[in-house]
């Protein structure tokens, strides 16, 4: 069975948002007194300024309510902290009937699977499908937990999945007017290998919702599974030439930025495009981690190709600057020597 999705980046890929909605004063404020709505935490948490919610919350005199406790469970879980899993599947236990919390704890298990080794994934995937299933009935009316079930029964059984049931759940979608039908939709042609009518299900949906990111990164990825990398690469660098939404949406905007950049360096994009779209994502970053720093080299190595030289020493120098890997240092280094000739 062919997977849903390239796991490159898209495994809850964690990227940066702007406009965090904090005024002015509360960032003048000492970190102790700051006061953040949920909201504006979990925008903190796509922009994976971990550090930064862990102060906020670690400064408030009460316990942790529900949705914070997720946030500091989420942190321990991306930092691959050695008690993170446990820690999930207490939590998970504790709030069975909180769909929240069950659809969170999916994503996360994803996540744990993820760094986990071989022999262990298949077991860790089938905690993801259970969580995802649940939330899903303990919100029915919930469209996009309605569509991350489907994708989840959609896994290979020895994963936990079952295709059976994928259908149906879409089926049932497709009745109403929710985006996350059309992306069901996708899920469920590319599983069940429909070929033919996948691409042009694709091909028609990205046009018709030409705006909405998910719909269209969706259709990218679905065409590149079945080989139509130029196609693929045209809807990413579309996906990512629109405004930068906020939580999930941005995550797959990011996804389709880094593809863009990546399908430039490829040569399906042109140089020009995987530019534009590199400096669009870099231009949303404020934590220099590590996938901040796999952006910026690629990028740096787009403006080479382009003969960009005074853009791509200054990518090199933020690199070499930024960087804490040895080999990623080492690169920058041989690349402004090279530019310095």
């Amino acid at each position: 069975m062919m997977k849903l999705i390239h796991g490159v980046k898209l495994v809850f890929f964690t990227v940066s948002l702007t406009n965090i909605c904090m005024s002015e004063s509360a960032i003048a404020t000492p970190q102790s007194k700051l006061v953040a709505s949920q909201q504006t935490l979990e925008q903190l948490y796509y922009q994976r300024d971990y550090q930064s919610i862990k102060e906020i919350l670690n400064a408030l005199n009460r316990p942790l309510k529900i949705d914070e406790q997720l946030l500091m469970l989420a942190i321990k879980v991306q930092r691959d902290e050695d008690d993170a899993d446990d820690a999930l599947e207490s939590l998970t236990n504790e709030h069975q009937n909180n769909a929240k919390v069950q659809y969170w704890a999916g994503n996360l298990w994803q996540i744990v699977a993820k760094n986990s080794s071989m022999f262990s994934k298949m077991s860790i995937y089938s905690h993801y499908v259970k969580a995802m299933t649940k939330a899903a009935k303990l919100a029915p009316q919930n469209a996009r937990y309605q569509m991350e079930a489907a994708k989840a029964y959609g896994q290979p059984s020895i994963m936990g999945g079952d295709s059976d049931k994928q259908a149906p759940i879409v089926a049932k979608l497709l009745q109403g007017s929710s985006q996350f039908a059309h992306i069901a939709q996708m899920d469920l042609l590319q599983n069940t290998q429909k070929e033919s009518e996948a691409i042009h299900y694709a091909t028609g949906i990205a046009q018709q919702y030409s705006n909405n990111v998910e719909i269209v990164e969706r259709a990218a990825q679905l065409l590149w599974t079945f080989g139509d990398k130029d196609k693929a690469g045209e809807f990413f660098y579309q996906a990512c030439m629109l405004p930068a939404p906020i939580k999930e949406p941005y995550l797959k905007w990011s996804a389709a930025c880094w593809y863009s950049v990546l399908f430039s360096d490829n040569g399906e994009l042109s140089l020009e495009q995987g530019i534009t779209a590199g400096k669009k994502l870099l231009a949303q970053s404020s934590v220099k981690d590590n996938e901040y720093l796999e952006s910026l080299e690629l990028y740096a190595q787009l403006l080479v190709k382009a003969r960009q030289t005074a853009n791509a020493i200054n990518a090199y120098n933020d690199l070499l600057a930024s960087a804490t890997n040895k080999s990623m240092k080492r690169k920058a280094k041989e690349a402004l020597k090279k530019l310095s000739k």
